[in-house]
């Protein structure tokens, strides 16, 4: 019976220690979790010096979560710690290589770096638009992103084609229509400015950058003044302290 007896004995130190290791793997998780729901928060609300102190206590005790290394290379992006970024947006992708969004964070951080990078941007967002898995609301994005590096070369033409092209994609896409109607305001064509920016509020709530926009569309010739002043009352009433509202109120 001895031998049972100890074979019995290792069998239960195994399973205690196997016990052990799920449990302290459960906490890490449980940890990982929590610190980077309260990493996002405080992001969230403009607590960046916080946001990093619990991302980073996140990924110390997971380092494998893409979600919490695209979320850190926004936040070191916004305090321009631009290497870091870089860093952990591609740890993202290399952690899970369908990550649409940490792809679209990548790709725009690069048109956005500096006029020399802006060909690697390009061609990230081609590679996403041109996916066979990307469809509808992320290849559109994907052409958003175009658009932006665009802009960045001095090329308003083809950003609006890419814009066009995003809408195609999803036409409630919100940020090819807020940017179309900024173009064809800019172009002096209001009836093709307001249809887009009406779309645009179709899909999402007014903002005070998208109600100041609708003021400036209608106070062309040929806008409509009863639109413009339902414009201006909607900015005063839901963003009174906004930059956009104290240029609205300054007497011309």
């Amino acid at each position: 019976m001895r031998p049972v007896s100890i074979l019995s004995l290792c069998s239960l130190m195994l399973w205690l220690a196997a016990c052990a290791n799920t449990q302290e793997q459960e906490m890490k998780r449980s940890a990982a979790e929590a610190n980077f729901k309260l990493g996002i928060g405080y992001m969230q609300s403009g607590h960046l010096q916080v946001a990093t102190e619990k991302l980073l206590k996140s990924l110390q005790f997971n380092d494998e979560n893409p979600e919490a290394h695209n979320a850190i290379g926004v936040l070191y992006e916004e305090i321009r710690e631009y290497s870091s970024a870089e860093t952990h947006y591609k740890r993202a992708i290399e952690l899970k290589s369908d990550y649409a969004l940490a792809k679209i964070n990548y790709a725009r951080f690069l048109c956005n770096r500096q006029p020399a990078r802006i060909p690697e941007g390009e061609a990230e967002f081609q590679k996403i638009a041109t996916d066979p898995a990307s469809a509808g609301a992320t290849a559109a994005d994907a052409y958003v992103g175009l658009a932006l590096c665009a802009r960045q070369r001095n090329d308003p033409a083809q950003a609006e084609t890419w814009l066009r092209k995003a809408l195609e994609s999803n036409s409630g896409n919100t940020a090819a229509l807020y940017e179309l109607a900024q173009i064809s305001q800019n172009q002096n064509n209001t009836l093709s400015a307001r249809a887009f920016l009406q779309r645009y509020h179709a899909q999402t709530r007014p903002t005070a950058q998208s109600l100041a926009l609708g003021v400036l569309i209608e106070s062309a010739p040929d806008g409509d003044p009863q639109l413009r002043q339902e414009y201006a009352r909607l900015l005063r009433s839901q963003f009174p302290n906004t930059d956009e509202t104290r240029r609205l109120n300054k007497p011309e």
